[in-house]
């Protein structure tokens, strides 16, 4: 997964922090007749216009208000009733903004589902799900999966019909299309290796910073080599192993070694573009990996393996 990317959405809080809550007032031009009433109103009225504090003090009012007074439908009721709505909205996203810093991924999407109810296509709070889900994925928990592959798939679509014009907290539309499908591709691997696949591919070619990403190629080698090469090998041995060539197992063995050379050139890939300190322990992981798979097809010999390593970044994906 890449850090810097991630870190940087999970540092950027979708509306920004604040300390109270900036309401527009909502006021009527005369008094309302009722003491009692006119006593509630000036008290919530007040606390409506200071600070935090004060204003959680003054919803407390409103509400009071509301359940005593609220079947009037005057112009006082519906002035309380506006600020009340808009006071619950905007304390939805600070609690919203207050999961995703502490990294709260089941309190981040239980509010984070409430705000898409009043605004469905919101890119932000989309996006900060995404991530969400993606880094519960990444701590183990796939209790998210699902929900996250939708919300990944929905952002995507708004931004592939051009519905997304700022694309902040990254950098640009291609960085966003490049995260989403990565996402998508990484919480698909196992369960929907084609999609996967599709994904790495889309994200490498479309995907901004992804475009030269190393563990997003990592991932694409291994995909291709453990859903598709290996199966295909498994059925190559249970049909053909030990018997004489015919042009079906010899075109069956073609394609399987075809599959298995794409996987090893994105996974050489990963490990030529594993150039950052951040990434020293992985590309470690990734050339093990890549090396044994290599063997396997040249003699148990890894000659020529350091020439592809360096050259294969000069050559087009195949």
């Amino acid at each position: 997964m890449r850090p810097q990317l991630l870190s940087l959405i999970l540092a950027a809080l979708v509306f920004g922090a604040f300390t109270s809550i900036a309401l527009a007032q909502e006021t009527a031009p005369a008094k309302p007749p009722d003491e009692e009433k006119t006593e509630l109103y000036r008290k919530y009225y007040e606390g409506a216009k200071g600070g935090a504090e004060q204003q959680k003090v003054a919803y407390d009012i409103a509400r009071e208000y509301l359940k005593k007074y609220g079947s009037d439908e005057d112009q006082y009721v519906k002035a309380v009733r506006k600020w009340v709505a808009k006071y619950e909205a905007a304390t939805r996203v600070v609690d919203f903004n207050q999961a995703v810093a502490a990294k709260d991924y089941t309190k981040t999407f239980t509010v984070g589902r409430q705000l898409l109810e009043q605004e469905p296509e919101n890119f932000k709070v989309l996006l900060q799900l995404v991530n969400a889900g993606l880094l519960n994925a990444r701590a183990g928990n796939k209790s998210l999966d699902t929900e996250t592959i939708a919300l990944a798939r929905k952002t995507l679509q708004l931004v592939d019909s051009n519905k997304v014009t700022d694309p902040a907290p990254m950098a640009s539309i291609d960085d966003v299309r490049g995260f989403l499908n990565f996402g998508l591709g990484s919480l698909l691997e196992l369960t929907a290796p084609a999609e996967a696949k599709a994904a790495f591919l889309r994200a490498i070619k479309e995907g901004g910073a992804y475009k030269t990403d190393p563990t997003t190629y990592f991932l694409l080698g291994a995909t291709i080599y453990n859903a598709e090469y290996q199966p295909l090998a498994a059925e190559y041995s249970e049909k053909y192993m030990g018997k004489d060539e015919t042009p079906e197992s010899k075109a069956m063995l073609e394609r399987a070694n075809a599959i298995a050379n794409r996987a090893i050139d994105a996974m050489a890939r990963a490990v030529a573009l594993a150039t950052k300190p951040e990434y020293k322990d992985s590309k470690a992981k990734w050339l093990a990996q890549l090396t044994d798979i290599y063997k396997d097809f040249h003699n148990n010999s890894d000659a020529g393996l350091n020439d592809l390593i360096a050259t294969v970044v000069s050559k087009p994906l195949p």
